[in-house]
C-alpha cells in the first residue's frame, strides 16, 4: 500500500471511530434530556410542596405568637431587673388605669435579642406574652383610640408580634398606606395581609 493511500485509511478509521463518539454522545444526550423531563415534574412538585410547607410553618409561628405584642421606644434598662412587673405596670400607666382594674397578667417578657450597634442607636423593642388573648386585644384597641403614648418623654408604640415572613408580607404595603393617608382615606389590615380602604364615591 502506498503512503498516500495508508494515510487515508488511517483518516477513514480516524473519523469512523470519531462518529461512533458522537454517535454515542448524541445517544448519552438524549437520555440526559429525557432524564431532565422525567426529572422537571418532580422538581417543580417538590418546590410546590416546599411552598405550602413553609406556609404551614409560617401560620404555626404566627398562631404561637397570638397573645403577643411588641412595645417600640422604651428606653434601654428602663425596666430594670423585673421586666414582666414593669410591664405590668407600663400598661396601665400609658393606656389609663380604668381601663385596667386588675393588671394584665403577662406570662413572658424580653428585649429583642438583636444587639444595638452603639449607645445611640434606638431601643430595641420588648417583646410581651400575655395570658389572656383578650387582653391583648383591648391594649391594641386602647393604642389606637389614644393615638399619642409617651413614657419618660418618649414616643411609645405598640404592634402584633408577627413573624419575620408575615411582616415583610405586611410592610409591602407601606408605600400605598403612605399614599392612603396623603389622601386622608382610611385603611386597615385585614390578619393575616389583606388591606382595606375606604372608597369615594364622586356625585
Amino acid at each position: 500500500m502506498d503512503p498516500i493511500q495508508s494515510s487515508l485509511s488511517r483518516i477513514h478509521n480516524s473519523l469512523s471511530s470519531l462518529g461512533d463518539q458522537v454517535n454515542l454522545l448524541e445517544q448519552r444526550v438524549g437520555a440526559n434530556e429525557d432524564n431532565v423531563h422525567e426529572c422537571d415534574p418532580r422538581v417543580k412538585q417538590l418546590e410546590k410542596d416546599n411552598s405550602f410547607l413553609m406556609s404551614k410553618v409560617d401560620d404555626l409561628e404566627n398562631r404561637s405568637r397570638r397573645s403577643n405584642l411588641r412595645f417600640v421606644g422604651i428606653q434601654e434598662s428602663a425596666e430594670g431587673s423585673d421586666i414582666i412587673g414593669f410591664m405590668s405596670r407600663l400598661i396601665p400607666q400609658l393606656l389609663g388605669p380604668d381601663a385596667f382594674p386588675t393588671l394584665p397578667i403577662i406570662e413572658r417578657a424580653q428585649r429583642s435579642p438583636t444587639a444595638r450597634q452603639n449607645s445611640r442607636a434606638s431601643p430595641r423593642a420588648i417583646m410581651i406574652e400575655l395570658l389572656n388573648f383578650q387582653d391583648k386585644v383591648k391594649i391594641l384597641r386602647l393604642a389606637r383610640e389614644k393615638k399619642s403614648l409617651d413614657y419618660n418623654g418618649k414616643h411609645i408604640s405598640i404592634y402584633p408580634d408577627f413573624s419575620p415572613e408575615l411582616t415583610r408580607r405586611r410592610r409591602s404595603f407601606d408605600p400605598v398606606k403612605r399614599k392612603l393617608r396623603e389622601l386622608n382615606l382610611k385603611y386597615f389590615l385585614l390578619y393575616p395581609c389583606t388591606l382595606c380602604a375606604e372608597a369615594q364615591i364622586q356625585t
